[in-house]
């Protein structure tokens, strides 16, 4: 899947001899503007760049929701591995700035990361379906992508050792109560894969830099915090005390009552009280909670006790300058790597930090302490750039039938009139109505009008959405396998019904070129999902018949009803896993053609943009036209 993407410039150069000829061949002057050779209403002249981006936008969409179940499992392959080889934690098509890899070969060779960076630059984006059974590709419990911390040249350096590593996330690399960065000894010692030696990376020091407070060990930037605590794989539980292990002496860390970690070796252990008596020693863990803990004999405190039950035993003297006793219930085994002491020996260190065992300890000795030293830290959410935001409530057929009730029929035939309604079109007070008027002759039901509803329907504001929303609603409120019967003035709303008997009609080419094609998915899914037999009938509009008339009124009053039901958001169809965006709308419209339109629209801007077209500015402000007829 290798191509190239021509850039702006090179197409340019490529079509200037074309430019040239046309221009001469028309008559104009070689300094006319490129955008009238562009546009349709001009010359009409094919930009290479922009057909180049609206060929590889639309195959890319097609590629997504091909018809083929092997062309799916390969696009969706090349997702996983653009995302895995350019260690991004999120789906690549959620991927705002591509930057970071743009220098890459694999980048450079790679259609679908060339076609999604190129679609950057363009208001569209194409995205995963709400309730698309295809897998997220967002690694979850995470936050923070490591390639927003690392220098732009240190991330690409250092690229290949951060994928062995399987770093994704900053929080991959935090204390498991998210305060601090860990150690590079510590993660050294627990990664599974100790590649090479232990020395300090550069990469480590650049996000060391990046992320932490200076003169603060570990500590991160406030921006940098969140209110997620990271899903740590490095938080350890360590064994009790108790029962006591036969005359060995431990290491061991136990709380006293401020809440303040003690540590020290046993050197008498009474059973029958279920205490011990150590050796203290002292520790700068709590300055340097995320490195391992580092032990040094205690001087001399307040801790002290009595020495003269243990002067006896065999214990280097000039170790034993503190001891403490405690209580064997709330002590555990402090793992360490070198656990005897000598005359020579002035430090030993731990193989855990404070923070890997600090959940454990004061849950159970303390659990108000652990709360507290959380609470010290200010949590602040961090919101990056390319997470995804949350959902906003969807309308679906199961809500639109439970405010749309039908009164039954016992032969389980149903007959509708439905109609759509369009108004302000071209304003920001575009709206766009429909309804159902539901006929049940011989019924008693005045005029045989059994029951109605109406509503609205947002976004792309156009006369067939509203006739497809129409019946939409109505099949919505249709019971499961039954016979409807649809009457309606749209023979576009026929056609696409008619479309949607076609079994394969939802994966092949024909429905990406209907308007309103996401909307005729969902219609086409709910008559296979409620076993529908849907009977189009064409009627004629505006022909003094009531039950068109009374449907035209209804339709026409639903912008400014209260009792109106809205659809919104119609990203919920099953049928497509992808759907294309303009500015987080679904678009409807033939891809191809919406791309056209768009460039067309940038060609018009910059043509108005020229200087001598200026004056055009003035006409957005009445007052400076305005002619004083009374002075003149």
């Amino acid at each position: 899947m290798q191509v190239t993407h021509l850039s702006e410039i090179k197409c340019s150069t490529i079509t200037s001899s074309v430019r040239a000829l046309v221009k001469h061949k028309a008559k104009l002057s070689r300094s006319i503007p490129n955008v009238v050779s562009y546009l349709t209403q001009a010359l009409g002249l094919i930009n290479l760049f922009s057909f180049q981006q609206q060929s590889h936008f639309t195959n890319l969409f097609l590629l997504a929701n091909s018809s083929s179940v092997f062309m799916k499992s390969l696009f969706n392959y090349r997702l996983r591995f653009i995302q895995f080889y350019c260690l991004i934690p999120i789906s690549p098509l959620m991927v705002l700035d591509w930057t970071c890899w743009s220098s890459l070969i694999i980048f450079k060779q790679d259609y679908i990361a060339n076609t999604l960076a190129s679609l950057l630059s363009t208001p569209f984006r194409l995205s995963r379906a709400n309730l698309s059974l295809v897998p997220d590709l967002t690694y979850p419990n995470g936050h923070t992508p490591i390639y927003q911390c690392l220098s732009l040249d240190v991330f690409k350096a250092n690229l290949t050792r951060l994928r062995k590593h399987g770093l994704f996330y900053l929080s991959q690399l935090l204390t498991p109560q998210g305060t601090h960065l860990l150690s590079w000894s510590v993660i050294y010692a627990n990664s599974i894969q100790k590649r090479g030696n232990a020395r300090l990376p550069n990469w480590y020091k650049n996000l060391s830099a990046n992320v932490t407070i200076p003169d603060k060990p570990g500590l991160l930037k406030d921006r940098f915090m969140t209110e997620q605590r990271p899903v740590s794989q490095i938080a350890k539980e360590l064994a009790l005390c108790i029962p006591p292990s036969g005359y060995k002496k431990n290491w061991i860390v136990t709380m006293n009552d401020d809440g303040f970690p003690i540590f020290g070796k046993q050197i008498q252990i009474q059973p029958k009280y279920f205490t011990c008596t150590i050796v203290h020693w002292i520790s700068d863990c709590l300055s340097r909670p995320s490195d391992f803990i580092t032990l040094q004999p205690c001087p001399g405190c307040i801790l002290n006790i009595n020495k003269s039950s243990y002067i006896k035993k065999s214990v280097a003297t000039s170790s034993v300058s503190c001891s403490y006793s405690v209580s064997l219930r709330r002590s555990w085994i402090l793992p360490m790597k070198k656990s005897s002491i000598m005359n020579h020996t002035f430090s030993l260190i731990a193989t855990v930090s404070w923070t890997e065992i600090m959940d454990f300890v004061t849950s159970i000795c303390n659990p108000s302490v652990r709360l507290a030293f959380v609470a010290d830290i200010p949590n602040i959410f961090l919101d990056t750039v390319d997470m995804a935001l949350p959902t906003p409530h969807l309308l679906m057929a199961g809500d639109v039938a439970a405010l749309s009730l039908v009164v039954f029929s016992p032969d389980s035939h149903y007959t509708f009139y439905t109609d759509g309604s369009l108004i302000n079109l071209g304003t920001s007070d575009a709206s766009m109505g429909w309804d159902w008027v539901q006929i049940v002759k011989d019924s008693g039901f005045h005029n045989s009008i059994a029951t109605y509803k109406r509503g609205i329907i947002h976004d792309w504001p156009f006369s067939s959405q509203a006739e497809a929303a129409a019946i939409y609603a109505a099949l919505s409120a249709s019971p499961a396998n039954s016979v409807v019967h649809i009457y309606t003035d749209s023979q576009s709303s026929i056609e696409g019904l008619k479309h949607c008997f076609l079994s394969d009609y939802s994966v092949s080419r024909l429905y990406y070129k209907t308007t309103n094609f996401e909307l005729w998915a969902i219609i086409q899914q709910l008559i296979v999902d409620k076993q529908l037999s849907v009977l189009p009938f064409k009627v004629k509009a505006h022909f003094n018949f009531y039950w068109i008339d009374f449907t035209d009124s209804l339709a026409n009053t639903a912008h400014t009803s209260d009792d109106t039901v809205l659809i919104f958001h119609l990203d919920l169809a099953t049928v497509h896993d992808y759907i294309m965006l303009y500015d987080d709308v679904v678009c409807e419209s033939n891809p191809r053609h919406l791309f056209k339109q768009y460039h067309q629209m940038l060609y018009m801007k910059d043509l108005l943009a020229l200087s001598r077209f200026h004056f055009i500015s003035l006409l957005t402000d009445p007052s400076r036209y305005m002619i004083d007829w009374a002075l003149t």
